[in-house]
């Protein structure tokens, strides 16, 4: 693709950051509150039928999944700290443009 752009930068009408944070603040509150209940339930606190089999697939499972670096929850908190490093760049963007038109609005009072 040509251009001074990459494909996968994000280009936002500066009128319309407010209304994408939100967006993002949503998925992030929805996110968060999943994950709050996924670490209090998601792990498998006893084997279902109190055998070493179904023993050795619960702390398989909770190793895998819970507590690996590279599961399935590490995933989706990696997820949340994505989103929340996008929504924290939209606020500085949006900060920056409200004082760069303050800027500009003041200096053109003074013409």
């Amino acid at each position: 693709m040509s251009g001074p752009l990459s494909p996968a930068a994000l280009r936002i009408e500066p009128s319309a950051i407010p209304a994408v944070r939100a967006a993002f603040d949503a998925s992030i509150a929805e996110l968060k509150s999943h994950l709050v209940r996924l670490r209090q339930e998601g792990y498998i606190s006893q084997p279902w039928l109190g055998d070493p089999v179904s023993a050795e697939a619960a702390t398989a499972y909770n190793d895998r999944v819970m507590d690996a670096a590279n599961g399935s929850y590490a995933a989706m908190v990696a997820y949340e700290a994505e989103l929340l490093r996008v929504r924290d760049s939209l606020q500085a963007m949006e900060d920056h443009y409200r004082r760069t038109e303050g800027e500009n609005a003041a200096l053109w009072g003074r013409a």
